[in-house]
């Protein structure tokens, strides 16, 4: 990977790592465990969830084995984004998204065995599961890098032929 390239990961990665920290942090100092506040009625709320599993409450009490795969998981980005990524500044946006997003949940994970979400979606009882920026950014990139990737390859397909 290139340098330019390198310290685009490097921006996208802090960038997401610090709004993650920063919210976390608020949401943490201003509203109580279990506690929610809405924002967009009840359509939209912030509510101080500790989430001791993975994504969607997935693997509840697993914090050790989650920060192992959460380590896996960001050697596995690096390695095999360092050649995609040095294709498209967008691809390798998406690399510093999904990196910032794993430092931020691991983060949590290793310092409090738990990781803070408090984006809370739903209509009445019917909730999605928790989230944070952290979530989001991994989320995002890994739908933005498919998108990317199918794009590029289909260019790459109809060039060949």
């Amino acid at each position: 990977m290139s340098p330019r390239r390198l310290a685009l990961v490097a921006a996208v990665a802090v960038v997401v790592f610090v709004a993650d920290r920063l919210t976390k942090a608020w949401v943490t100092e201003n509203i109580p465990v279990n506690t929610a506040r809405p924002v967009i009625g009840d359509y939209v709320r912030i509510v101080h969830a500790q989430n001791t599993g993975a994504a969607f409450g997935l693997l509840p009490e697993r914090t050790t084995l989650l920060s192992v795969l959460s380590v896996v998981a960001v050697l596995a980005i690096v390695y095999y984004y360092r050649q995609i990524a040095s294709n498209s500044a967008l691809v390798s946006a998406t690399l510093g998204m999904q990196l910032g997003g794993a430092f931020g949940n691991l983060l949590d994970r290793i310092t409090q065995g738990y990781v803070v979400d408090f984006v809370d979606v739903g209509v009445g009882e019917i909730r999605f599961w928790a989230f944070n920026v952290a979530d989001s950014s991994i989320v995002l990139g890994i739908l933005l890098v498919t998108v990317l990737l199918y794009a590029q390859d289909r260019k790459t397909s109809a060039r060949a032929t």
